[in-house]
């Protein structure tokens, strides 16, 4: 179920995109929706291999490069996405920049949303129902 709220929340804030940043372009609302999955199926399959690459940069810098880790590798992604989709096109680094950052955003949202509910139903603070 978090799954596809995630995805229809990815495919909104992509067709958000398309309408407000100047670079972004789609051809049709249901590529949006094209977008987010291939976004994730990309993300799932080959975002670790960008982790790994950005392993030893991160232990060089300290562990700052770590901070953005998700933004770099939601970048690579967004921009893998434009070069498999023909229908979905990023036209300058700024609108491939500001993209990368507001999925950045939505996507921690719904990893500290699924961190709450998890944590809170260990608590018994929540997070459905309990069958005892």
């Amino acid at each position: 179920m978090d799954l596809l709220l995630h995805l229809g929340v990815l495919a909104a804030t992509v067709l958000f995109l398309s309408r407000v940043v100047p670079g972004v372009r789609i051809r049709t609302p249901g590529t949006a929706v094209i977008v987010a999955v291939v976004f994730s199926l990309l993300n799932f399959f080959l975002g670790w291999v960008v982790r790994v690459l950005l392993f030893v940069p991160a232990l060089l810098t300290l562990g700052i490069l770590f901070l953005f880790m998700s933004l770099i590798v939601n970048t690579v992604m967004l921009w893998l996405t434009d070069k498999v989709l023909a229908s979905f096109e990023i036209s300058t680094g700024k609108a491939l920049i500001v993209s990368s950052i507001a999925i950045t955003l939505v996507n921690t949202v719904f990893y500290w949303h699924a961190v709450w509910n998890t944590s809170a139903a260990h608590a018994g603070y929540g997070g459905g129902p309990r069958w005892t």
